[in-house]
Formats: C-alpha cells, sequence, structure tokens
C-alpha cells in the first residue's frame, strides 16, 4: 500500500513522498515515488524541491530502511498540497469549503 510519509534520511534531507515498502533478501526497501525535499524558508513555511530531478526516476526510487532515521506521517494540510501540488492527483480538501458572499447592486 502506497502511503504520503516523510522520511529523514541519514544524510539529514526530510524527503515527502509516496511510500511503498518491500522485503528483499538484502532487507527492507522503501520506493519513494514523486520524492521531494523538503526545504524550509526564511519565512517560516515549507518549499518541495524534486530529490534527484536529474534522474529518471518515474518508477521511484528504492532505499534500504537501514539507511533511514525515522518515518512520520505529514500534517493532513501538507500532505494535501504535497498530493495537489507534486503529484496531480485528485483529492478532497480538509478545509470547509467558503461560500461566496452574493452582492446585489441596484
Amino acid at each position: 500500500i502506497q502511503m504520503v510519509k516523510i522520511i529523514r534520511l541519514e544524510s539529514g534531507e526530510e524527503i515527502i513522498a509516496k511510500v511503498t515498502e518491500t522485503t528483499t533478501d538484502g532487507g527492507v526497501l522503501y520506493n519513494l515515488k514523486d520524492a521531494c525535499v523538503l526545504v524550509p524558508t526564511q519565512e517560516g513555511k515549507l518549499m518541495f524541491v524534486k530529490w534527484i530531478p536529474y534522474a529518471s526516476v518515474k518508477d521511484g526510487i528504492s532505499i534500504l530502511k537501514s539507511k533511514t532515521v525515522f518515518v512520520v506521517d505529514p500534517q493532513p494540510e501538507l500532505e494535501d498540497h504535497f498530493t495537489s501540488v507534486i503529484t496531480n492527483d485528485l483529492f478532497i480538501p480538509s478545509k470547509k469549503v467558503v461560500k461566496p458572499e452574493l452582492t446585489l447592486s441596484t
């Protein structure tokens, strides 16, 4: 099952990606699809930067679980943003829909 997760690598990079876990003879692997590095900005926001943008990684990148420090679920707003901006999947926003006000002119 593919789920959006944040993974911190031994290198210190924090990656957000669609993650699938598999077990092989070489150990447990995480396959990271649509992976982006999370980069904090000076304004206190997060920016997505494609991870390894110079490689053809349509099927994702596999890394050994042993090379990770931790794996966590992103906050719902971050996951929604990642899903809509990076993966272009259809998603249902978790926020209320704001109804426009009707203004009548006479």
